[in-house]
């Protein structure tokens, strides 16, 4: 089994390849041309990993949360390579990701995403057995503090959310406010893949036609051609 896993809904466009012994290689780029750079990484992944495309059997690919932009174009990849090679898509929520980034952690992770308007894309996990206690959604940093408020353990915060709200998070939440490391804020395939590879486990994949972005809520785009918020 080997797995090609992308992530294309932040800043970072990031590309991997792994099978069940762990990470072959992977390959991240900060830059937001990701139509341009995307298929580019993963043939220049696949060179230099000696792998042919041929010899992948899963793709995974980052389902959203996250730019919208972003999700189309990665959704866009995984499918043609999955109709192309006739193989199963895993599709994995990017915020999880984010939190696998820094699973090891004991306390609360909460991977966050900048949703605009002091608002995020968020959920909440308990580091260690990494079980989901609060399901991804668009919360205020309020609302965050509060749900945070109803455990005794500190928080670590995740993600490129970090870097627009660490002060406000601080500011509400004092030391019980805890924020990742730069290198781990930011996406990585390899994460992605490796909640793919336990997923394939558990026989969750889906086909090229069926597979979907999850966007949580309408682009400001939609939101303006329907009328809402006027």
């Amino acid at each position: 089994m080997k797995v090609l896993a992308m992530d294309s809904s932040s800043k970072t466009a990031t590309v991997a390849l792994l099978d069940e012994n762990g990470i072959i290689g992977e390959y991240s780029i900060n830059y937001l041309r990701h139509s341009v750079i995307l298929m580019p990484m993963i043939d220049e992944l696949l060179k230099k990993c000696d792998v042919s495309i041929n010899h992948i059997t899963h793709i995974a690919v980052s389902e959203g949360p996250g730019s919208f932009t972003g999700l189309r174009i990665g959704a866009a990849t995984a499918k043609g390579l999955a109709h192309a090679l006739n193989i199963p898509i895993v599709g994995v929520s990017s915020l999880l990701g984010l939190a696998y980034n820094v699973y090891e952690f004991e306390g609360l992770i909460c991977p966050i995403i900048d949703a605009l308007n002091e608002n995020v894309y968020a959920m909440m996990i308990k580091g260690g057995s990494f079980e989901i206690l609060k399901e991804t959604d668009v919360y205020s940093l309020e609302a965050i503090a509060e749900l945070v408020d109803n455990y005794s353990d500190k928080v670590l915060f995740v993600g490129e959310g970090v870097y627009s709200y660490k002060d406000k998070l601080e500011k509400l939440m004092g030391d019980k406010a805890l924020f990742a490391k730069d290198g781990d804020n930011i996406a990585r395939a390899s994460s992605i893949g490796e909640i793919a590879l336990q997923k394939i486990k558990k026989g969750e994949v889906t086909s090229f036609f069926d597979f979907k972005p999850v966007y949580i809520r309408k682009s400001a785009a939609e939101i303006r051609l329907s009328g809402e918020g006027s």
